[in-house]
């Protein structure tokens, strides 16, 4: 790996939601302020059109906007991670360059496919991105939506490519972390994919945290990511996250998105609801998630 960059590496990462107003169009007053508050919270960088932010379920016009309105906004006060991930080269090749135009720091990307694609395929890909782009890149192993899985051993062959400098592990799997890290040793940086398996991914050798937040939790969510680099085994860090862990597995089993989206029923920053046919979240699960948060003291 011979990416040369001087922003941060490691580090806790909130993505982006879509803020939609009533009438289900981008709302850019209120993406503004969610990306201020996310700032306030204290966190290294911000990920944006990529997965939980429902970049797939937005029109290219959308797309390029949501990027325009947070990198003005940001102004290079904290990282910017803009997704790459398309199924085929020359879309990839669209984002990252519109990306880039924008000021973006870094490129995330996953593997989406329709037709199965060999591992060469993807390798030069990928390759082709780094050569034609120049931004550092974060491979993306989200396999459950995209049905492409990066094994260990296909990672340490990434890490060839000269701007690939972290790899994002969202399998779900804590011990796919153990197995690439052993395998790669410092090569790549690895962040965690997921809020519930922090303590894991850390203990096992990530250095960075990604995953979707409100300013609800994200301070606590720094706090909690800060104590765990620091020592994971600490009794502090593991009394945060048991004090966390109810709403970490609300999110996982009924989506991160729709969780963080509900939160508006509650405070002033009004995300709107998914885009269909993405629903939201039930009515009686709104009120289990109320509860987490009053419990939490946060509402």
């Amino acid at each position: 790996m011979t990416a040369n960059n001087n922003r941060l590496l490691g580090g806790v990462y909130s993505y982006v939601m879509t803020p939609f107003d009533k009438k289900g169009n981008v709302d850019h007053g209120v993406l503004v302020d969610y990306v201020e508050g996310l700032i306030e919270s204290g966190l290294d960088g911000l990920t944006l059109m990529a997965s939980t932010t429902e970049a797939l379920y937005l029109q290219e016009d959308e797309r390029k906007s949501v990027i325009e309105t947070v990198c003005k906004t940001v102004n290079g006060r904290v990282v910017v991670n803009a997704g790459a991930g398309a199924l085929s080269t020359k879309q990839a090749l669209y984002f990252a360059e519109h990306a880039k135009d924008q000021g973006v720091d870094r490129l995330i990307a996953d593997m989406p496919t329709y037709f199965p694609v060999l591992f060469e395929d993807v390798y030069k890909h990928y390759s082709i991105i780094s050569e034609r782009i120049g931004l550092p890149i974060r491979v993306y192993n989200i396999s459950q939506p995209t049905r492409y899985d990066f094994v260990p051993e296909q990672v340490l062959k990434m890490a060839d490519i000269d701007m690939v400098d972290s790899f994002k592990e969202a399998t779900g799997d804590p011990k796919r972390t153990r197995d690439v890290v052993a395998l790669c040793g410092d090569r790549v940086q690895i962040y965690c994919g997921f809020h519930w398996m922090l303590l894991e991914a850390i203990s096992y050798g990530a250095v960075g945290w990604e995953g979707g937040m409100h300013p609800l939790f994200a301070k606590e969510c720094v706090e909690l990511y800060r104590g765990a680099i620091e020592d994971a085994n600490d009794k502090a860090v593991h009394i945060q996250f048991e004090r966390l862990k109810p709403l970490f597995f609300f999110m996982k089993t009924f989506g991160v998105t729709q969780t963080v989206k509900a939160m508006s029923d509650w405070t002033g920053l009004q995300l709107g609801v998914p885009r269909p046919p993405l629903a939201p979240l039930p009515e009686a699960m709104k009120g289990r998630l109320k509860e987490i948060l009053q419990i939490l003291d946060m509402i």
